[in-house]
């Protein structure tokens, strides 16, 4: 029981002194090294200007992780497709926009109903194509209807040019015949002409005033004819030009195009593609065959260009200003990466939060709160292969 009571006393002991010395150097997740004067300031904050001019403060200590510029792009699939086909790139492998990732099962069955979307639309143009055809065969002859009433007209001026002859003719043999007349009741003259040539010319004359009313009656005839004629041929090359508008108008093609549509966007829905121009392939979640869960299908993001968002106290995030005439700098270092990364603090969020971020002292608070500054590094060379690695983060602020 002695030894037992005496090894939890050294364990005291060491936790004390370790938390003693901790205390100094680094307090919560984001310290400040306040004590500018001290030759022993942390990560070398000291008061006076550095190596380019620019007057070093205080230094602010807390965690960060390696994170793409862009950002991590997570590729989600509906819950409860499966896969049945994933890309041959593994890990680290780039990918360009628009090349597919994954394919989702039932692929075969959108490429189907797209192809019946689209042969219903086909068929339904070609009908409408037939119907079409056929009714401009109408719509020709009822025009070719109409031009024959047309004619018809034309032929009754004819008939009536024929009527002013025969007119013309009647006038003459009416002159005769009254000449004649006068001749033969002219006691003088009367042996000049038999009695049979009067009744002759008389004859003509009668024959001639029927031939004219005959031709009258034709003619009128003809023009109620033709009149009807052709109201009949307007009225059927208007109802031929009516029926092509309605078959026209009957074809479902806005459905048909939106089926169409509907489809295409279904069948895309079956292939998983890079929405960036460029990016690393940085984790595969699944395998084929698999089928989706809530979680992503696999992880990707654009590593040219790396930033670490840092996580410092919401009490040291407004000495952070980056409205100053000095560019705030910050290293960061691992025991994963050989030599410390430095970058240059470019924005500073706003939201207030719990860290997400593990802080590796046991004795760190843990109702702390922080905000996210985003750093951006000057070679992302050596980050691109470690992304959400968590790192120390110094901030060096500029003296006020």
């Amino acid at each position: 029981m002695r030894a037992i009571l005496l090894i939890l006393a050294l364990v005291a002991t060491a936790l004390l002194g370790w938390y003693g010395g901790a205390t100094q150097s680094s307090g919560d997740n984001a310290q400040v090294s306040l004590d500018a004067s001290s030759t022993e300031s942390p990560a070398g904050a000291q008061n006076g200007p550095d190596k380019s001019g620019r007057p070093i403060g205080s230094t602010i200590r807390c965690r960060g992780k390696l994170v793409p510029a862009s950002g991590l792009i997570q590729i989600v699939a509906p819950v409860g497709s499966q896969i049945s086909e994933l890309t041959d790139k593994s890990v680290g492998d780039e990918v360009v926009q628009g090349e597919v990732l994954a394919s989702l099962q039932g692929r075969e069955v959108r490429e189907r109903e797209l192809d019946l979307a689209k042969a219903r639309r086909s068929d339904a143009l070609k009908k409408a194509e037939m119907e079409t055809e056929q009714a401009q065969f109408k719509i020709s002859s009822a025009k070719l209807g109409v031009e024959e009433a047309k004619a018809a007209a034309g032929k009754i001026k004819i008939e009536q040019q024929k009527i002013q002859l025969l007119e013309r003719q009647l006038a003459s043999n009416r002159s005769m015949l009254t000449k004649f007349r006068q001749i033969k009741s002219n006691p003088t003259t009367s042996q000049l002409l038999n009695q049979t040539d009067v009744e002759k010319q008389a004859l003509v004359v009668a024959q001639l005033e029927l031939q004219i009313e005959q031709a009258k009656l034709a003619v009128e005839q003809a023009r109620n004819s033709a009149q009807r004629a052709q109201v009949v041929a307007e009225n059927t090359l208007g109802a031929v030009e009516n029926g092509l508008k309605n078959a026209q108008k009957a074809v479902p093609l806005d459905s048909l195009d939106a089926a169409v549509e509907l489809a295409t966007t279904a069948l895309k829905l079956t292939q998983l593609r890079s929405p960036i121009p460029k990016a690393k392939i940085l984790d595969i979640i699944v395998r084929e065959g698999d089928s989706v869960t809530n979680k992503p299908v696999m992880v990707i993001g654009d590593t040219a260009e790396m930033h670490c968002v840092a996580e410092v106290s919401d009490q040291f995030l407004t000495r952070i200003n980056l409205g100053s005439d000095f560019p705030v700098r910050a290293s960061i270092t691992s025991s994963a990466i050989a030599q410390p990364l430095t970058g240059t603090v470019i924005t500073k969020g706003v939201m207030i939060g719990a860290p997400s971020l593990t802080d590796p002292n046991p004795f760190a608070k843990v109702d702390r709160h922080t905000g996210n500054v985003t750093i951006r590094l000057d070679d992302s060379e050596v980050a691109e292969g470690l992304v959400n690695l968590q790192v120390d983060v110094q901030i060096q602020l500029p003296d006020e």
